[in-house]
């Protein structure tokens, strides 16, 4: 029997708003997808691990595609491409209402979290939340998920843990959860969820 369901934020609850970024600075700037991706993602993640500054990681992805714009005006235009996924928050309400557990278990910067939560409201939606930047760890390390199955107050085999990445469901699986590759929308997470029972 399921008894908590442990979600990722950006690409889950949350739509892939870095992707909508970086196809914008590819539209707006002429810089290829590809090349604005892979830069922002070799400087994000000592970023959202809270190794370097919110300052330093843009100075560093901006320098490295050769891009002189306000990195504060950036910051802003890149948040504003989140929001929720159709049908997330309906069916994440249905799931608390029939008693599950919900964790939140995102790789997210301590300087972006506040601004979306507070947007959006989203601790409102799960019973404890657990972010990469506050706790200085992050996916796929094995210890965030340790966390995050104390947090779900269930054993492994009575969570679900979703995300939109393959490779962050692996330390999920092998802590013994069941898990969702989140790659399509709401509606496929559902029917995935129904198949362990839980809606």
């Amino acid at each position: 029997m399921i008894k908590a369901v442990i979600s990722d934020l950006g690409g889950v609850f949350l739509n892939r708003g870095i992707w909508k970024f970086w196809y914008y600075v590819e539209k707006e700037y002429g810089i290829s997808f590809e090349k604005v991706k892979s830069s922002f993602l070799r400087h994000y993640k000592p970023y959202f691990s809270g190794e370097i500054s919110e300052e330093d990681f843009w100075n560093r992805f901006l320098n490295e595609i050769k891009l002189k714009e306000d990195w504060l005006e950036l910051r802003s235009i890149l948040l504003d491409f989140f929001e929720p996924n159709n049908g997330i928050i309906e069916l994440y309400k249905k799931l608390r209402g029939k008693g599950i557990r919900l964790v939140l278990l995102s790789d997210q910067t301590k300087e972006w979290w506040p601004f979306l939560d507070n947007k959006y409201e989203i601790e409102s939606y799960f019973d404890k939340t657990i972010v990469s930047a506050l706790i200085g760890v992050n996916k796929p390390d094995p210890k965030i998920y340790q966390l995050a199955l104390e947090a779900s107050e269930a054993k492994p085999e009575e969570c679900v843990f979703i995300d939109d990445l393959k490779h962050n469901l692996k330390p999920a699986e092998r802590l013994g959860m069941k898990t969702v590759f989140y790659y399509k929308d709401t509606e496929q997470l559902k029917k995935e969820l129904a198949s362990f029972g839980v809606i």
